[in-house]
Formats: C-alpha cells, sequence, structure tokens
C-alpha cells in the first residue's frame, strides 16, 4: 500500500474484531511515517478515506494525515508530502506525538538534513 498511487478508500469497518494496535500503528505508518524525512515523502499521499472501526489517538493522526491528502494530494502528491513534513517533522510537538505512537526514537529532525540544504527546509516554513 504504501506505493500505491490509485488506492483511494480502504475501509477496515467490518472487521469484526477491530484492528490491533500494532495494525492502527502500521497503518499511520503507511499514510504518514515519521521515522525519516524521507520516509515522510515516501508515505502514501493518495489515501483520502481510511474507515476503521476504532477511535484512538492513533487514529486521530491518521485522520490528520488523510485530512492532508485530500487538501494536498489530488493532483499533486508531491505537496501532500511536504506539507506532512512541514506539519509533523518540523513542529516537535507533533513529531514527538508521531514518535510515541510509531514508537521511532525521537532525535531532532535537523541532524537529518544537510546542513546546505538547511535554507531551503526553514523556507518551507517560512512560506506559510
Amino acid at each position: 500500500l504504501e506505493n500505491n498511487t490509485s488506492l483511494t478508500y480502504l475501509s477496515l469497518k467490518g472487521n469484526a474484531y477491530g484492528i490491533s494496535s500494532r495494525g492502527q500503528t502500521m497503518m499511520l505508518k503507511l499514510v504518514n511515517d515519521i521515522s525519516s524525512i524521507k520516509a515522510t515523502l515516501r508515505s502514501n499521499h493518495t489515501l483520502k478515506y481510511l474507515l476503521v472501526a476504532v477511535a484512538s489517538e492513533i487514529h486521530r493522526q491518521i485522520n490528520y494525515a488523510i485530512a492532508i491528502n485530500n487538501n494536498y494530494g489530488r493532483y499533486y502528491p508531491e505537496a501532500a508530502g511536504k506539507e506532512k513534513v512541514i506539519q509533523t517533522q518540523l513542529l516537535s510537538t507533533n513529531r514527538a506525538e508521531l514518535c510515541r505512537l510509531q514508537e521511532v526514537d525521537h532525535h531532532s529532525v535537523f541532524s537529518e538534513i544537510d546542513p546546505i540544504h538547511l535554507p531551503e527546509v526553514l523556507s518551507l516554513l517560512g512560506e506559510r
């Protein structure tokens, strides 16, 4: 599903046993993998609806990523990827929560960025 660019609707509501917390985490990583900036950019940006029977903190974050897909990814999936980087990698409180939910070590995202590209990354914030 990560590389799928045509799936826009996925319903898991009919699953009588619900979806496990591990399964929810995997679905979150599908739409917004916080493990690195590259992983976030490679996440699925075309899924517009993901219905699950369980309401949880993870599900709230899944809905947030899907809202970005809906707002930015309709015609330009790369725009959705950039928005996810801005909203979830560069905002430290969002990043900390997603790292906790995805069980990823929370380190500074800026350590991943080559210093020569830092002005470009910061300009993304300035455009907002």
